[in-house]
């Protein structure tokens, strides 16, 4: 039984108890007479789509069957056959997405994933999507009064469409590339020039001078609203400037700009101010 909704952009989106959101209630904006799994069915044959899929479940699913992923995308490739979300949940035993059949049934994801099928269905809803979604967590969080995942709320969303970014640019060898190497994927240095352009440092040099913090909290748990508000808007423009294939170069410089534009502006916000005194209440 789903536990709630949200309201985006006038479309009624469900929520299941674990917090997936409904692929089913998204795809439903999208088609006029069709079902939604027609556009499931489209989506999960994307390439790209394939490769963000592949890439969440090796990070979050230890029990991920790669080499059936693997076939699974030579036969989403083949237009003779339908690559359904069931199917590509029982052939690779994915967590990321859940697919059931009956009166509370549907097909639900992970807010990444989720955002991941919104951008392919449109990236002005997946907007929309985001700062709906992440408000509803801030709320869930200020009433557990944990001040540290309010902040990470601010920032979560748009780091899922610069990821989708990277991804449509980044050559799958490069992603299946063994470690060490792999550990220094563009995300990875596309995180630490946005950090260095808002904090001033790399999430390691931060690390390093603050041995005492807990280990699973970072220089982000600990910044200002204001900066994590920035943060938020460099990423959504960074993953703009990536689709545009703008080098790095020019990236950096234009992200640059953005903040020293928008600093003063928004630290005047009266928004802004109140949003910090909710996290510093319940600290």
């Amino acid at each position: 039984m789903t536990k709630q909704k949200i309201i985006v952009d006038g479309t009624a989106i469900s929520i299941n108890k674990d917090g997936y959101i409904s692929l089913t209630d998204i795809a439903k904006r999208s088609v006029a007479d069709a079902e939604p799994i027609v556009a499931l069915r489209s989506w999960l044959k994307n390439s790209n789509t394939l490769l963000f899929l592949e890439t969440w479940e090796k990070r979050k699913n230890d029990h991920f069957k790669l080499n059936r992923m693997v076939q699974f995308r030579m036969n989403a490739a083949d237009n003779r056959n339908y690559a359904t979300p069931k199917k590509y949940i029982e052939e690779t035993g994915a967590i990321g997405i859940v697919s059931k059949s009956g009166r509370y049934g549907g097909t639900f994801a992970h807010s990444d994933i989720a955002l991941n099928f919104c951008y392919w269905l449109s990236p002005e809803f997946q907007v929309y999507l985001m700062e709906e979604f992440q408000r509803l967590k801030a709320e869930e969080q200020l009433k557990l009064g944990d001040p540290f995942n309010i902040k990470r709320h601010l920032t979560s969303g748009n780091y899922s469409l610069m990821v989708s970014a990277l991804l449509s640019q980044t050559d799958e060898r490069l992603l299946t590339h063994p470690q060490p190497y792999k550990s220094r994927l563009p995300l990875a240095s596309e995180s630490d020039m946005l950090n260095k352009i808002v904090f001033g440092s790399t999430a390691k040099d931060w690390r390093q001078r603050n041995t005492d913090k807990p280990v699973g909290r970072n220089q982000r748990d600990y910044a200002t609203v204001l900066d994590l508000t920035i943060l938020n808007n460099l990423e959504f423009l960074d993953s703009m400037l990536l689709q545009w294939d703008c080098s790095r170069e020019e990236r950096e410089n234009i992200l640059k700009e953005a903040y020293d534009f928008q600093y003063p502006i928004l630290k005047r916000s009266k928004t802004i101010r109140k949003i910090q005194e909710l996290a510093d209440r319940v600290k």
